[in-house]
């Protein structure tokens, strides 16, 4: 990653630090303060201390109560925001018998953890364990849409594998036997470089990830409910946008309706771990200029850092959108003019279906997202 891009990204965590330092400061003077009226009138001195030594009793344990609570707050904010984002994808999307990681039934599928993001629709991310609470990397970003295992009801290329709902096992989950089978038609793109049974993934949509497909012409799309569908709720988002929390652009970028925001315009951003330290960056695009204030996702994708140049775009078809790390505002980030310019090229996944002013976009990789064309 570029010194100016890293620099931009330090910034924001020391800003982070110091806003959950000064909280913690204030709180821990509030909570030393003692309330407790020391008149004693009308009273006689014995039934005076009987008292005060019960309201200090009180006083201690909702002390020790408090102390607990901020325990447990700091603890979750000491987590690493894999394991906090493990937590917050929570919505189990198949059979318990697919939940057996290392012969014994747990709460997870293997290396995957889910979260609805539309009534058809969700994302997931696929991690470098088994055991999602013991991951250190993230491997994918998934999208997935439900369907069944038909040519018909595969929204796309991009979704090369179909996982059923209902199966034995999580390995008897992969593909289908029939066009009546009820699952999920799965897109995988690699935020890191790293080796599988089927090859070198390189960064981008794998194309190459454990292919399933279903009889030529086949048709069916199917309908089925599993109970949890439906967008990000309120609380989902506000905590998603507390963990997609690392802006890598300058502070003239983070303007919306003429005021400097936390945010760039519908976007949030985190760098994850990978492995190889890939310079790769994860991102959600709302359906509002303010995330704060959106109402759904319609974007999730990704981004690999490099300069306006297409050695360092990974794949132009898809990674169809270049933006610059310093610009004077939002939109003048869009693209480059040279191929010094810094920043990310942006591989946008449609999780909906969307007009947007180029056009319709279906649920899959939105090839036609503002491209940036470079001249080489």
């Amino acid at each position: 990653m570029s010194n100016t891009i890293r620099s931009q990204m330090n910034r924001r965590r020391l800003m982070q630090v110091l806003g959950a330092s000064g909280a913690v400061a204030v709180a821990g003077c509030l909570g030393g303060d003692d309330d407790t009226d020391d008149t004693g009138a009308g009273t006689d001195d014995s039934a005076t201390n009987t008292d005060d030594m019960s309201d200090d009793d009180h006083e201690d344990e909702q002390t020790d109560a408090d102390d607990d609570e901020g325990d447990e707050d700091e603890d979750v904010a000491d987590q690493p925001t894999l394991q906090r984002l493990v937590d917050l994808f929570d919505d189990q999307l198949f059979n318990d018998d697919q939940l057996e990681i290392d012969g014994e039934r747990g709460s997870y599928t293997p290396a995957h953890v889910w979260k609805w993001v539309s009534e058809e629709t969700f994302i997931a991310l696929h991690l470098d364990n088994p055991n999602p609470e013991d991951a250190e990397n993230l491997r994918y970003i998934v999208i997935g849409k439900k369907g069944v295992f038909t040519e018909e009801s595969q929204p796309d290329e991009e979704f090369t594998h179909f996982h059923k709902r209902d199966a034995e096992g999580w390995e008897a989950g992969h593909g289908g036997d029939s066009v009546d089978d009820e699952g999920y038609w799965l897109t995988h793109i690699a935020v890191d470089d790293f080796e599988m049974p089927w090859g070198e993934v390189e960064v981008g949509v794998d194309y190459g990830f454990m292919p399933t497909p279903p009889e030529e012409g086949s048709e069916g799309t199917g309908t089925f409910e599993v109970g949890s569908e439906g967008s990000l709720s309120d609380t989902d988002r506000d905590a998603l946008l507390e963990l997609f929390a690392d802006n890598w652009t300058n502070n003239d970028q983070r303007e919306i309706d003429g005021e400097l925001r936390a945010y760039t315009p519908a976007h949030v951003w985190w760098e994850p771990p990978t492995e190889n330290d890939s310079d790769t960056i994860v991102f959600l695009h709302f359906d509002d200029p303010n995330p704060e204030e959106a109402n759904d996702l319609i974007y999730f994708g990704m981004g690999q850092a490099g300069n306006f140049t297409n050695d360092d775009n990974p794949n132009q078809d898809d990674f169809s959108h270049f933006h610059k790390s310093e610009a004077d505002s939002w939109d003048a980030g869009h693209g480059g003019s040279s191929a010094d310019d810094e920043g990310y090229w942006l591989v946008h996944h449609a999780v909906r279906d969307l007009e947007m002013p180029w056009g319709d976009v279906d649920i899959g990789v939105d090839r036609n997202f503002m491209p940036t064309p470079t001249d080489d």
